[in-house]
């Protein structure tokens, strides 16, 4: 398989000793990661910033043989400990989607999964991990549903939650990130008039120019990883089946689109 079908993003969530029961398919270990993040290493590969993925789409810069970017959604606190240094130690990067109203809180719309509820950082860990030079982005104000909400709600999670995370972080929030894959065509364009210059969705796959920048395409990494797998998407952005369904699917209609998948 080729390694220039596009820059990967990996998404990950939390990175826990205890991923849970009801929702632990979301979750990765310390170990698991570091291990992931050793092979990354050993392969050659580097991260980039999700402001490099950009260039890379609208085709302002080259596409490298072999990178990836790394993306951790709602901003748990786990990250301090299971993930900020193995990262540092391999010179890699990432960036982290808060949801502004609940930093410092817990993961409250999960409550009803039944899983205890997990630790989001502070808005002072938040700060001092950009300061070590991870990128920090939105993930709206409370992670609802977009599609579901009226014209004045959406404003209110995507444009509102960017000046409320600049005004308490002191920095640019330029990347987005769609709670639970969900949106439509009003999202679109709102994050597009929020003045965003990127919003990561579920859509599988790599990201090559051409690719919109408010649809970058992203592989979930869940605890059930193994090497080989774990590996496969690095290089496809897919998992197996997703590749095998992709592939079926463009032999039969021409120009389907990549699979989605839902979260959490």
């Amino acid at each position: 398989m080729s390694e220039r079908r596009g820059v990967t993003i990996l998404m990950y969530h939390w990175i826990s000793g205890d991923p849970g029961q009801r929702l632990r398919h979301w979750g990765v270990t310390p170990e698991q990661f570091a291990a992931q993040v050793r092979w990354l290493h050993e392969e050659g590969y580097r991260t980039l910033t999700l402001d490099q993925v950009v260039q890379i789409v609208r085709n302002l810069a080259p596409m490298p043989e072999r990178a990836v970017a790394l993306t951790f959604d709602d901003g748990y606190r786990d990250f301090l400990e299971g993930a900020s240094q193995v990262l540092l130690d391999h010179g890699f990067t990432a960036t982290i989607f808060l949801v502004a109203d609940r930093v410092g809180t817990t993961n409250s719309w999960d409550a009803r999964h039944g899983d205890p509820p997990r630790r989001l950082l502070s808005w002072s860990e938040a700060r001092e991990l950009a300061r070590r030079g991870f990128e920090l982005g939105s993930h709206t104000r409370t992670h609802r549903m977009l599609p579901t909400l009226s014209d004045a709600e959406l404003d209110d999670e995507i444009a509102g939650s960017k000046a409320l995370l600049q005004d308490r972080l002191g920095m640019a929030v330029r990347h987005f990130s769609y709670p639970h894959g969900e949106l439509d065509g009003r999202c679109l364009r709102r994050v597009r008039a929020a003045g965003y210059a990127s919003a990561c969705s579920d859509r599988r796959g790599g990201n090559r120019p051409g690719v919109d920048p408010f649809l970058l395409k992203r592989s979930l990494i869940t605890c059930h990883e193994s090497r080989w797998s774990f590996s496969f998407k690095a290089r496809t952005g897919f998992g197996i089946r997703e590749w095998t369904t992709t592939r079926i699917s463009r032999r039969r209609i021409p120009g389907t689109p990549a699979a989605l998948g839902g979260r959490p």
